[in-house]
């Protein structure tokens, strides 16, 4: 059940806007911060030799390189699945002959409205990768058994990339 609320915009971006939710039926001067956001994609590209391609990603939030499926944030009026072939092209060079939903999830409800839908890509065709400026990335192509022992090691740490390999091994993630 939804409740009412004031809703006063902090913060501005091209991918999200910080907000403050004031409950009127809440004690005076409590109040919610949440990121509105776009939304997202992520993409488990599969090679047809069963290999995955996935990409090392520099997060400047955690000062990190992370291993990851491809993965970016829809512009406004563009669909998840649009989006799905965009960012895989641009990040890995990759384009996908067939792109099939697998999920939505939220990665983060605690403080964001962010929805993530989750693609499984094939029939893929090599080209060159074209990331944003701000982006550090590099392919890494890997085995399935590669890529499921880097989840298990704690190789992987991020939650949309731990779900579609969760998805993979269970089987779920097939045409």
């Amino acid at each position: 059940m939804s409740r009412p609320f004031h809703e006063e915009s902090l913060l501005r971006t091209t991918k999200f806007e910080v907000l403050r939710k004031t409950y009127p039926d809440e004690p005076q001067g409590l109040s919610r911060y949440v990121i509105r956001h776009h939304g997202a994609v992520g993409i488990l590209p599969i090679l047809p030799d069963g290999r995955i391609v996935m990409i090392r990603n520099y997060r400047v939030t955690v000062n990190e390189w992370l291993l990851e499926i491809p993965a970016g944030t829809m512009v406004p009026g563009e669909s998840p699945e649009r989006t799905a072939h965009r960012e895989l092209e641009e990040e890995t060079g990759y384009t996908a002959g067939r792109m099939v939903r697998l999920t939505e999830f939220l990665p983060s409800p605690g403080i964001s409205d962010e929805r993530m839908t989750l693609y499984l890509a094939g029939d893929l065709v090599p080209g060159r990768a074209r990331p944003e400026a701000d982006e550090k990335l590099e392919v890494a192509i890997l085995t399935q058994d590669e890529a499921l022992a880097a989840l298990a090691s704690g190789a992987v740490r991020d939650a949309k990339t731990m779900i579609a390999l969760l998805w993979l091994e269970t089987g779920r993630a097939s045409w």
